[in-house]
């Protein structure tokens, strides 16, 4: 990543030993400071909202969580066209960032204030006063329009020849100070643009927003908003949980970026959340429903350029028994495309257990537990009792017991296994109408 460490007093050390005639040399080296190995993660990036780009502007920015920003407000009566850098202390303990000090070539830009940053916070230094200029503003970073910064500071506007200025930042944490290069083995150059006046190569003006990405990585500039699993099933009642994943084009990601959630359609349409990506850009939005039927959900990050889409994913809501409760099949019977016998006056039989036979008063039905899952448990009485729906639909999710006892009137079992289960007709909610079916999938 191009780093170099600024330390006092650390010179290097020659030590001559003299051992049985032979000379030996030891050199002490200089250890790399250990913020540049310990979770001091720096980004940098360009920000340009005078030619907006959603998926290419810098995300997270001023009115993120756990977000501290340096830099022109407020957002709505600001224009950016500048550099930035974003300080991510992924230490696990509190730090204090003591100083930024950006080199382009002649130009030096500091005296931005000091931030404290607890676990998992960001710091974003940019552009404190709005619009653009070119070439060098001073040591202050009012302007800090980096694309138009040419050798010895002059202004670049409206070059098109790379110029091959290496930026340096110069990051204090806790007194320490690491010294990274715009630079490295993949590229690098984002705060100036590749070296010339993006804006205008080739004409007309055209967007120059670089989303974040690690300092000596070639730039990265635009954004991806994943949402996953693209389908997963449940039983009313339970919950489903979605994932966004939030990177740069390089798939880097970017934490404490707000995602909002929402129900397109389905039987909870309108449904919302919201959450904010944590170090690996992740975000999760969990909720339950009392309907059947398929929920399409879609993630979004807004930004100040504008919206950043997800893909869509289903959530399919199948039902237990209708009015509440399950039916249940053996772990031996556990078996996908296999036949299913869910109900009736020979369960004990028909479904043998891993661990030996089931209760014979046992029918095949529970009501305990009315939105079962794996893990869970379950109680009924003997017989019918409580009773059976009178009908069911044609597809239902069942339980998979692997162990079931009986003391005095009370019937327990566990809950390996939820299967989806196509029924066929004959069922009755006395135990002389046995259900039967097919086993569909296996959810948990």
């Amino acid at each position: 990543m191009g780093q170099r460490a600024r330390r006092t007093g650390a010179a290097s050390t020659l030590v001559v030993l003299c051992s049985l005639g032979i000379v030996s040399l030891v050199v002490a080296l200089t250890p790399v400071p250990a913020t540049a190995a310990s979770g001091i993660n720096v980004f940098v990036g360009y920000a340009d909202s005078l030619r907006a780009n959603a998926t290419n502007f810098p995300t997270p920015w001023a009115g993120s969580p756990q977000t501290t920003f340096e830099g022109c407000l407020p957002v709505a009566s600001c224009e950016y066209d500048g550099g930035a850098i974003r300080i991510a202390n992924n230490t696990g303990s509190t730090v204090t960032v003591n100083a930024i000090a950006v080199h382009i070539h002649t130009c030096t830009y500091t005296g931005w204030p000091s931030a404290v940053l607890s676990p998992g916070a960001d710091l974003i230094v940019t552009q404190l006063v709005s619009g653009a200029t070119g070439g060098c503003s001073g040591p202050s970073p009012a302007y800090f329009d980096t694309s138009d910064i040419g050798p010895n500071g002059s202004s670049y506007t409206g070059n098109c020849t790379p110029n091959g200025i290496k930026s340096t930042v110069d990051v204090t944490v806790n007194g320490q100070t690491t010294t990274y290069t715009d630079w490295g083995p993949t590229g690098g150059q984002v705060l100036n643009t590749g070296g010339f006046d993006e804006a205008f190569c080739p004409p007309p003006a055209h967007n120059e927003s670089i989303q974040w990405t690690t300092i000596g990585h070639a730039p990265c500039r635009g954004s991806l908003l994943s949402l996953a699993p693209p389908t997963q099933t449940h039983g009313v009642g339970t919950t489903a949980t979605v994932t966004a994943t939030f990177t740069n084009s390089c798939g880097q990601p970017l934490s404490n970026v707000a995602v909002n959630f929402s129900a397109l359609q389905g039987p909870n349409a309108g449904r919302s959340g919201s959450g904010a990506t944590d170090a690996n850009g992740q975000a999760t939005f969990s909720y339950s429903s009392v309907l059947t039927g398929t929920d399409t959900l879609r993630a979004s990050v807004i930004n100040l350029a504008g919206t950043i889409p997800s893909n869509t994913v289903n959530v399919i809501w199948l039902p237990y028994a209708p009015g509440g409760g399950a039916f249940v099949i053996s772990d031996l019977k556990d078996v996908s495309g296999g036949q299913a016998y869910w109900w009736g006056a020979q369960w004990w039989k028909k479904d043998p257990l891993s661990t030996g036979w089931a209760p014979a008063a046992f029918k095949g039905f529970e009501k305990s537990n009315l939105s079962p899952w794996c893990g869970q448990t379950w109680t009924t009485r003997p017989g019918n009792s409580p009773p059976p729906p009178r009908t069911v639909s044609t597809s239902m999710l069942v339980i998979v017991s692997s162990h079931i006892t009986k003391k005095g009137a009370v019937i327990s079992g566990d809950i390996v296994h939820i299967v989806q289960v196509t029924t066929r007709p004959g069922y009755g909610p006395n135990p002389g109408h046995p259900g039967t079916g097919t086993i569909v999938t296996q959810l948990c």
